[in-house]
């Protein structure tokens, strides 16, 4: 075989790879999904504020980081508590087109970072912008314990969590700026 066939025989093959690895990334946040909400229910508690709950957080990243090879992953969690899931590339997520059945309001955009750093892009604000009237909230996550999080009711503010600590930055929308979280001292 020559190695102009051998090199496109190699490239078929890790597109091949690629796709499997995407499919079993869905599977993979959809079973971690459907523990944590029989635990939770199991227990009599309601799912309310499963979104925030940091076991499917990790999940997420982990398909993200290291299923994927540093893929960004998006997951959404629509009214219904059903997922829609996508992955893209190393800098970019979206949807080929609008999810099937998704019911709004939208409980929770969850989205990845795998370069390690928490913050909504320009893309990511026109997301919220679009998307905001019918969205609760949003994560972006940087890795470990540092992520973004936003809610409908400030919606031009992203606030930024470093290293399971109480620190954070507030990343204001309108001038892309990431300033520190007023402590009330002047």
């Amino acid at each position: 075989m020559d190695a102009k066939r051998l090199l496109l025989k190699i490239n078929n093959t890790k597109r091949a790879h690629m796709i499997l690895l995407r499919k079993f990334v869905n599977e993979y946040i959809e079973a971690k999904w459907e523990e944590l909400c029989e635990h939770q229910l199991s227990s009599c508690t309601s799912l309310d504020d499963m979104e925030h709950n940091q076991d499917f957080l990790d999940a997420i990243w982990k398909a993200s980081t290291e299923i994927l090879p540093n893929l960004e992953v998006q997951v959404v969690i629509d009214d219904n508590w059903k997922l829609h899931i996508s992955s893209g590339s190393a800098g970019f997520v979206g949807f080929p087109s609008e999810p099937k059945g998704l019911k709004l309001p939208i409980r929770c955009w969850i989205h990845t970072h795998p370069f390690g750093s928490a913050y909504f892009s320009s893309v990511d604000w026109r997301t919220v912008s679009i998307w905001g009237q019918h969205m609760k909230c949003a994560y972006v996550l940087g890795g470990g314990f540092h992520y973004g999080f936003w809610e409908q009711k400030n919606p031009n503010e992203l606030t930024i969590y470093y290293d399971d600590t109480d620190e954070c930055r507030i990343q204001v929308k309108s001038e892309g700026l990431t300033l520190p979280e007023p402590t009330g001292e002047e």
